[in-house]
């Protein structure tokens, strides 16, 4: 098993396989196996730093009454859709493999 500090991963960019940044690691999830913690996925994108703050509803409706909003406003990437052993961290899938990440998704 493969140990990584999770603090040096937030806030990092994420980049496509055609080297284009979708957003930053705002959230990581994990889940409990036996003493370990495995990571599950990450968050990136503009809804992931609102739902880090415990903002999303708020904070996705501020984005839409001032029309910021970008479609899509962030990504779920599975552990095993991001290459973590290298200075840049990058997608292993095309971005059409992620989920989207939006209030729609967290009801």
């Amino acid at each position: 098993m493969v140990e990584i500090n999770i603090e040096l991963l937030v806030g990092r960019a994420v980049s496509s396989r055609a080297g284009k940044t979708i957003g930053h690691i705002e959230e990581v999830r994990a889940e409990r196996d036996g003493p370990d913690l495995v990571i599950t996925e990450f968050h990136v994108g503009s809804y992931a730093a609102l739902e880090r703050m415990s903002a999303s509803p708020i904070g996705a409706e501020l984005l839409d009454l001032f029309r910021l909003r970008r479609e899509p406003r962030g990504f779920r990437i599975r552990w095993d859709q991001i290459e973590l052993g290298k200075a840049e961290l990058k997608l292993l899938c095309d971005e059409s493999e992620l989920t989207a990440l939006d209030r729609r998704s967290e009801r």
